[in-house]
């Protein structure tokens, strides 16, 4: 039995400059108490776990709180799946935050439907080097708003522009989670894409609210999508990236639209991936291993590794011709992407 209608995640370290701006967008007092606020403090040394006890105070019937030793993003998800009451489940970053309207709106929707994803809308906001903020909306052109759909006769590629379906957009029947056995990596970044990819195969159904929920901030220096976190972290991504392919190898489906979905997915990571290895100026040989298998797996699925920058290594297969293609593409970067790297 589920206590509550929605469990929302929202996984905290260090971020006592942000955190009040995101809590409080999910604890205004016109919102039903039939949502759950999961604050993960993961181990924080500021006054993060403070600002989460003032809001729980204010809203001790949705407030929770995990208070644990650092772990990273998915030790946070581990954390809060395993106690959820939601009938669904989802994430939110502490340095973004949800438009309280449309989240009153949402948790009206959600009691008459019983799907097993719920996918909403986001707004970008994406802030440049001298300051300025601009402001962007996705909408999903090709799909009909509130409309049922059957996801294994849903081709995802062919309705959804790259960087829809996502964390931001991604609201889970929480007991699916746990049928599949969600358990995300933990010490390292990115493992939002095994909350997207993990489940998909397994989705019998699913519905697109108009509904622009996440409030989505870009433009800090340590967000994941950074230059300084790409950089460092491409073994992190690596990681994530040998599991989905492993999964997706080892869970051969016959439904060819679902082994196109979960390569959607795969394709999502595949441009922070290659954003990564743009600012590598070194590839160890044992490194390079790794990376020769992600992309000879690109390569036999037709997945991203067809561009033209990566034609050389294509060619020669050597950690030195890697090298040159990756300085190609830095050159010829699709510029539509430039936010992961910019």
């Amino acid at each position: 039995m589920f206590n509550k209608i929605l469990s929302i995640v929202i996984p905290t370290y260090n971020m006592e400059k942000l955190l009040s701006r995101c809590l409080a967008s999910v604890t205004d007092e016109r919102i039903a108490s039939s949502l759950e606020v999961i604050v993960v403090n993961d181990g924080s040394t500021d006054s993060t776990l403070e600002i989460a006890q003032a809001f729980r105070k204010k809203r001790p019937d949705i407030v929770s709180i995990i208070d644990k030793p650092n772990g990273h993003y998915g030790s946070c998800i581990n954390a809060a799946l395993s106690v959820a009451t939601g009938k669904y489940f989802r994430m939110l970053d502490a340095d973004d935050c949800f438009d309280t309207d449309e989240l009153i709106t949402l948790l009206n929707r959600m009691t008459s439907v019983d799907v097993d994803l719920i996918v909403t809308l986001r707004t970008e906001h994406i802030t440049d080097k001298d300051g300025v903020e601009k402001i962007f909306q996705y909408p999903i052109g090709d799909i009909e708003y509130g409309k049922i759909y059957k996801m294994q006769a849903f081709d995802i590629h062919k309705h959804v522009p790259v960087f829809t379906f996502n964390m931001h957009s991604m609201t889970y029947k929480t007991q699916v989670l746990r049928d599949v056995g969600l358990k995300l990596f933990e010490g390292i970044c990115y493992t939002d894409n095994q909350y997207c990819f993990l489940p998909i195969d397994r989705i019998k159904d699913f519905i697109v609210f108009n509904i622009y929920l996440y409030h989505y901030y870009i433009g800090r220096c340590d967000a994941s999508t950074s230059i300084k976190s790409l950089s460092k972290q491409l073994s992190h991504i690596i990681k994530v990236m040998l599991f989905m392919i492993e999964y997706y190898e080892q869970h051969s489906s016959d439904n060819t639209i679902t082994r196109s979905n979960q390569c959607y997915f795969i394709q999502e990571l595949c441009y922070i991936f290659s954003s990564s290895l743009i600012y590598q100026r070194n590839i160890s040989k044992e490194t390079y291993k790794e990376i020769a298998v992600i992309l000879e797996f690109l390569i036999k699925y037709n997945i991203y590794c067809n561009k033209f920058y990566f034609k050389i290594w294509r060619v020669f297969r050597t950690r030195y011709s890697l090298l040159f293609s990756i300085r190609l593409h830095h050159i010829v970067r699709p510029r539509k992407y430039s936010f992961l790297y910019e």
